[in-house]
């Protein structure tokens, strides 16, 4: 359906030259931008896209291949991106696509530190390349980044930006906002209850809704989900105003074809949109563990509860953030004897499995911060 669409967008249709299937994109250029939302960036405002499933949020969610496009023959379109903390920012660069095919010709970046006032940056052309491109700029700060899709490479073609990048490094720490209270998510009420790390959540879904539990790294929420029979995996995140929430959900597993949708979160009174009471209608963690036979502890805190509910569970620590397969499972073994010491878990099996044996092999940054967590698993 999406490739229809693509098509009915240009006059002037033109085969794009796809890479090789066989191995992933290089994501090295994403994973160093901090615009990506694994990072805990934040698309704060948008004027157009195609559809949701081709929205800004795309070019920040550090998969190569995912793109923003715009509504057809509407450009200039823009957005703003909310960072986590004020950055010192060196250089800023794109991806798009090659051979003029719903390439994006100019693309005008501006900096700002108050939301209210932006300062030109650059306007770079893309060259006419898959590969990220690169710009040198004078160093400057920022705490929000716009970007803007002005025209086509060619004329009266509608245009696909495939990332957005910056590099630089943080001078503050990181404060993104507090996902704590009642949400509209693309016009359905959500709401969010955080102790500590630990989250829980309702999200109204036609007849039965969907119930969130996970946890908070600091940077970004990374949420397990259910809704009957349904279940799958969320990371989100929230500008540091408290007022804009970016998400990405998967159905089953966090691969591209079990993409499901991207959702705007616009903060919300729970006075205007009623309370949905997250934490009291389901239990989450049990109710995954049996639908799946595993649950993922983004946060540790119910860890006791949980296993004298399912006394034969192995925890399974898995880990994808490194180089190498040695120092995945080194961090994995770190991770375990974290738990190992916080709780008495004498009698308990641990596998410290680190990179190895994936169920689905983490090729972008969300991929790996949804996989990198200690699994409850029940092994039959």
């Amino acid at each position: 359906m999406i490739a229809l669409l693509l098509a009915a967008c240009s006059r002037r249709p033109e085969p794009a030259a796809e890479a090789p299937q066989d191995k992933p994109a290089d994501d090295s250029a994403e994973r160093t931008s901090v615009l990506e939302l694994a990072h805990g960036a934040t698309v704060i405002s948008r004027s157009g896209e195609l559809m949701l499933e081709l929205s800004p949020i795309r070019a920040i969610d550090g998969e190569p291949a995912s793109f923003w496009m715009n509504p057809p023959h509407d450009l200039p379109q823009s957005m703003t991106i909310a960072l986590p903390a004020r950055s010192r920012i060196d250089k800023i660069g794109i991806r798009t696509i090659s051979h003029g095919a719903f390439t994006a010709n100019h693309v005008v970046f501006e900096s700002s530190l108050d939301g209210r006032k932006f300062m030109p940056v650059t306007t770079v052309k893309s060259a006419d390349s898959n590969d990220a491109q690169w710009f040198e700029v004078k160093p400057f700060d920022a705490s929000m980044i716009r970007v803007t899709m002005s025209d086509p490479m060619i004329r009266d073609h509608d245009v696909e930006l495939r990332s957005v990048l910056a590099r630089g490094v943080e001078v503050e720490r990181p404060h993104p906002g507090d996902i704590t209270g009642c949400w509209s998510f693309n016009g359905q009420r959500a709401q969010f209850e955080r102790r500590g790390t630990h989250v829980v959540g309702v999200l109204e879904a036609g007849k039965e809704p969907m119930h969130f539990d996970g946890g908070f790294d600091g940077r970004v929420y990374r949420l397990n989900w259910i809704r009957g029979n349904d279940y799958g995996m969320t990371i989100a995140t929230v500008s540091p105003d408290g007022q804009h929430l970016n998400a990405l959900n998967y159905h089953e597993e966090v691969i591209p074809m079990f993409f499901d949708i991207a959702w705007y979160g616009q903060r919300q009174t729970c006075t205007a949109v009623g309370g949905l009471k997250p934490a009291a209608t389901l239990d989450v963690p049990m109710a995954l563990i049996h639908r799946t036979g595993r649950f993922s502890l983004y946060d540790d805190s119910d860890l006791p509860r949980l296993l004298r509910s399912a006394p034969n569970a192995v925890l399974v620590a898995h880990e994808f953030n490194f180089a190498t397969t040695e120092q995945n499972r080194a961090a994995a073994e770190r991770t375990l004897a974290a738990l190992r010491q916080k709780f008495n878990l004498s009698g308990v099996k641990f596998v410290a499995q680190g990179s190895d044996d994936p169920r689905q092999p983490p090729v972008t940054d969300v991929m790996r911060a949804l996989y990198s967590t200690v699994d409850l698993e029940i092994r039959r």
